[in-house]
């Protein structure tokens, strides 16, 4: 599948870091819809449900930034 934008990948590796410390607290991958990817966004690392107990702990003491480490449309490459 060809990129509607070039530039923006189907897939993309993402952290979240802690605002108190700058400590990354949580590493994850996120799939872009055809939606996402012509509006840029990251819709699965900015969501806050579907989170378990100890990351919701984080945020509710310490907040949280985003990181976008790697955009790929190999998902392989991702999980590697």
């Amino acid at each position: 599948m060809k990129n509607i934008v070039e530039g923006i990948s189907k897939h993309y590796m993402y952290r979240h870091i802690r605002l108190d410390t700058g400590q990354p607290f949580y590493i994850g991958i996120g799939t872009r819809t055809e939606k996402e990817m012509i509006s840029g966004n990251n819709e699965r690392a900015k969501k806050k449900q579907s989170r378990n107990r100890i990351w919701k702990r984080i945020v509710d003491k310490a907040g949280y930034d985003i990181e976008i480490l790697i955009d790929s449309n190999n998902y392989d490459f991702i999980k590697q």
